[in-house]
């Protein structure tokens, strides 16, 4: 919704797959509102559309020492988007490959400075110059964060 400006979006579910389903949460010890790493978006208008968590990952052991940084992070994630219009409509379904790159330092107790990278990848189901960018990333969106705890 905050992307389009305006409520556009009807349901978010999660999807159960793989390992990641709920009765392996809870007999983890997760909790029924636990998330789950698929989810599934209705929109208000005839399109839906599927996000699938490949990979993630985090590292904070980002200093000149090889001792973990207390006031420094950074993590990935690695996801794949079906979009699809779900009325009569015979268009393919449009699918997107992108890597979220975050790295976080902690300036004092109340202030966080961030950096995202978005990375934007092609793939073989919607793009033919998939095989020409030999699994690189085709663009970049980056961003810098300022966080501020409020009370």
């Amino acid at each position: 919704n905050s992307f389009a400006g305006r409520n556009v979006v009807s349901s978010v579910e999660y999807n159960n797959v793989g390992a990641s389903n709920r009765a392996s949460v809870l007999a983890m010890g997760g909790s029924e509102d636990d998330p789950l790493q698929t989810t599934f978006v209705r929109f208000k208008g005839p399109a839906a559309q599927k996000t699938f968590l490949l990979a993630h990952g985090e590292d904070n052991n980002l200093g000149d020492t090889p001792t973990p940084t207390l006031n420094k992070f950074a993590a990935f994630e690695l996801l794949r988007s079906i979009f699809a219009l779900t009325n009569q409509n015979t268009a393919p379904p449009v699918t997107t490959d992108t890597e979220l790159i975050w790295s976080f330092e902690q300036v004092d107790e109340r202030n966080v400075n961030a950096r995202l990278r978005i990375a934007s990848y092609l793939n073989a189901q919607s793009d033919s110059l998939y095989f020409d960018a030999k699994n690189r990333a085709v663009s970049f969106a980056d961003y810098t964060l300022t966080m501020k705890r409020i009370d």
